[in-house]
């Protein structure tokens, strides 16, 4: 059996325009002047770090004041609204888990807590999935990992991800890394050096790649 693990963001779902149309209203909403002002790009800077996990102590009071004005939390109800699935997510999803395949959801966490999983519910992923998993850090995720090849040592897994960055610190020979292409990711040259290392265009490669290893079980 195949494990399948998916990133959510960029790889199963377009967010990037998401973000930004979510940041605004949440701004408008809650701090209606901001907009007007000469301060908005230092609010939706703030914000935008903080929901990156990215933020810098030079932000850290006007963080505090769209705390209080309940703006971020006004972002959190507001991005799922904007989210939209890639062409063919849903139903290479669901193709696979028809096929008998362990398919997880393997994504970074946002900084609000339960963040990934509010918006998988609200879209209506979450159920799509045999289990969900979310990490932290590089070092978490690689833990993480770790836990799932140790529930499963002899399957081989299928990691599809839209940052090939995440594919550097893995040498499981027993991986197949798939780097689903984006516009906003940037490709990492040594990773075309490696046999188990893939870049599709389109999720519906996905049926392709795995009647491959259908036939590698066989």
């Amino acid at each position: 059996m195949v494990v399948y693990l998916f990133d959510f963001d960029g790889t199963l779902v377009d967010s990037t325009q998401a973000v930004e149309r979510a940041l605004r209203l949440a701004i408008e909403k809650t701090m209606p002047a901001v907009i007007e002002s000469d301060l908005y790009d230092e609010y939706y800077q703030a914000l935008f770090l903080f929901i990156k996990g990215k933020l810098t102590y030079r932000h850290l009071g006007v963080i505090h004041e769209l705390v209080a004005q309940g703006t971020i939390h006004e972002y959190y109800r507001l991005m799922p609204e904007f989210i939209q699935d890639f062409p063919n997510a849903r139903r290479v999803v669901r193709s696979l888990r028809k096929r008998g395949r362990k398919v997880i959801s393997f994504s970074g966490q946002h900084t609000y807590p339960g963040g990934k999983v509010i918006f998988m519910r609200k879209t209506g992923w979450y159920d799509e999935f045999d289990s969900v998993v979310t990490f932290k850090t590089t070092r978490d995720m690689l833990q993480k990992f770790e836990n799932i090849r140790d529930l499963h040592p002899d399957e081989p897994i299928a990691w599809v991800d839209d940052s090939p960055g995440r594919f550097t610190y893995v040498m499981d020979d027993n991986t197949l890394l798939i780097q689903k292409a984006s516009p906003y990711k940037h490709d990492v040259a040594l990773l075309f050096e490696r046999e188990n290392f893939i870049k599709i265009k389109n999720l519906r490669e996905l049926l392709e790649i795995d009647d491959g290893l259908a036939e590698l079980e066989g």
